[in-house]
């Protein structure tokens, strides 16, 4: 999953991006939205509060980890131990392909991802979107599944399920991830701004925006890949990251951040369920321009 960002590829920022001092822009807001502020420590998380009322949650995830840190919300699925996910993390972060490959049928089978924020020091991230009554745990997948990590915070979610007819992200641009391992923009995407993000598909996604140089090409970035090329690609830029992190299918959360303005690129390395390929490398990647 998240091993294939520091294994595969070094764009950008990934380890280190550039502090704007900006916080992300807000979602629209009504008397129902529960705020919860996560931070992390590139391994480790600490929860404003550990218990909310079902519905709709506003996350804000920060990070002080120089690397960044990938955050994550997610539960096992019914009757699934917890041990037996992490079990499958464990598969998930594996050297080995067929081993990936299982890791991520196994995860996709087990338990219910919902998301949460990719972010380096100084570029803060929200994430909205409807949770319903369930035991939850947040972790920061920058620690990779082993004895030092990552370290879980559970968050109870209380109360009748309520399901806000005003979704928040209406009228933002949309992305959504699909079957055939692609981004499909719709609308215009905002330098500042939210986004909705959608997996539309049958397997687990996540989406990363990667600053890369004005001009940059789809074709370009998957020339660099098909090289196997380990070090930094020449299209390259140092800059802030953001994203979306792993949804389950049929799941969707609105993305607000604050990024610079300029070229980046669309980017989800979750290893195929078939071939435990990074789904980046066979083509899922999307240049994009923030105004």
């Amino acid at each position: 999953m998240r091993k294939g960002l520091t294994a595969v590829l070094a764009i950008g920022a990934l380890t280190g991006g550039v502090a704007t001092g900006a916080a992300p822009a807000a979602a629209s807001e009504r008397h129902d939205t529960t705020s919860l502020a996560v931070h992390a420590t590139g391994g480790a998380v600490t929860l404003s509060r550990h218990s909310v009322h079902a519905g709709r949650i506003r996350i804000t995830v920060d990070t002080t980890s120089p690397n960044g840190s990938n955050v994550l919300v997610f539960r096992p699925a019914r009757g699934v131990s917890l041990a037996t996910v992490l079990a499958d993390f464990a598969e998930e972060f594996s050297p080995d392909p067929a081993t990936d490959a299982k890791g991520t049928r196994d995860l996709t089978r087990d338990a219910r991802f919902y998301g949460g924020g990719d972010v380096v020091p100084g570029t803060p991230v929200t994430v909205t979107e409807n949770l319903t009554r369930a035991t939850y745990y947040v972790a920061d997948l920058a620690a990779p599944p082993g004895p030092n990590g990552p370290q879980l915070q559970t968050l109870v979610v209380r109360g009748e399920n309520e399901e806000s007819s005003d979704w928040p992200g209406r009228g933002a641009a949309t992305v959504r991830l699909t079957s055939n391992d692609r981004f499909l923009v719709t609308g215009r995407l905002h330098a500042r701004g939210s986004v909705v993000v959608a997996n539309v598909s049958d397997t687990l996604h996540f989406m990363d925006l990667q600053p890369v140089k004005p001009g940059t090409t789809d074709a370009q970035i998957q020339a660099y890949f098909a090289s196997g090329a380990q070090g930094q690609p020449p299209f390259a830029v140092n800059g802030p990251t953001a994203g979306m992190d792993v949804q389950s299918p049929g799941r969707r959360a609105v993305l607000s951040y604050s990024l610079p303005k300029g070229t980046y690129v669309l980017l989800c390395f979750v290893a195929d369920d078939m071939t435990g390929m990074p789904h980046a490398l066979m083509g899922m990647h999307k240049v994009v321009v923030l105004t």
